[in-house]
């Protein structure tokens, strides 16, 4: 069985259609910090990241890279840069040590055309992302620092570690700066809401972090923003 059937897009594809894609495709595999793709470039494959994590990046006007997306493998990252075929304005990089096979756009598409369950589990990934993205953005606008990083790491697999990363990295997917990332972490912590630990961000409490979150959501526009005590 070859490694794709990992991916759950790919999960339930026969051995013969598997091992057809392993053909098509490349085997890379990117160190940290590695470059996958340039911003302002057309991706010229999908990419199945088997293990590791990869973000989308993008350059502030101050010179802060953020990352206003995120992968972990398996899964397909990036995916409406390929479906898109224009240049992305955010490029691609490994944040940890990852394997993938590079699969070339045009044989993505025809994937796409041929099998309809790898169709609806790319439509159904890429509404949900869409659907995040918008929260997000309503979280950037509405949500004081403390209150969207409450609901960041309430936003992951609570199974998991909510952030297996660096507060600089968690910055960076907020578009926040490291201080304030750093203070607001502080405070759950105080709380009892989060675990930091040398491997991450824990939830420690989850009814006590999204107490962060609805106290913000529930204040009228304009008015001052009350949360939970330190």
């Amino acid at each position: 069985m070859t490694s794709l059937s990992a991916v759950p897009a790919l999960r339930d594809l026969p051995p013969d259609r598997l091992a057809d894609l392993d053909r098509r495709s490349r085997a890379t595999r990117f160190a940290a910090g590695d470059l996958l793709r340039p911003a302002g470039t057309c991706a010229s494959d999908v990419v199945f990241l088997l293990s590791g994590t990869v973000v989308a990046t993008h350059d502030s006007a101050g010179g802060a890279e953020v990352w206003p997306a995120r992968w972990t493998g398996p899964a397909i990252a990036d995916k409406p840069a390929v479906l898109s075929g224009e240049p992305s304005p955010t490029g691609l990089r490994a944040t940890t040590v990852s394997t993938t096979r590079l699969l070339p756009a045009a044989d993505f598409r025809c994937l796409l055309h041929d099998e309809p369950a790898v169709r609806d589990h790319v439509l159904a990934a890429l509404a949900r992302d869409a659907v995040a993205g918008r929260r997000d953005l309503v979280h950037s606008v509405t949500l004081p620092a403390v209150a969207r990083v409450a609901a960041r790491l309430l936003d992951e697999d609570p199974r998991r570690t909510a952030w297996p990363g660096s507060q600089d990295e968690l910055a960076r997917a907020l578009g926040l700066s490291r201080v304030t990332v750093n203070r607001a972490l502080n405070r759950l912590s105080r709380a009892a809401a989060v675990r930091l630990t040398p491997g991450g961000v824990v939830v420690a409490d989850r009814s006590r972090l999204a107490g962060f979150t609805a106290g913000a959501r529930s204040s009228p526009r304009g008015s001052t923003v009350a949360l939970p005590p330190a």
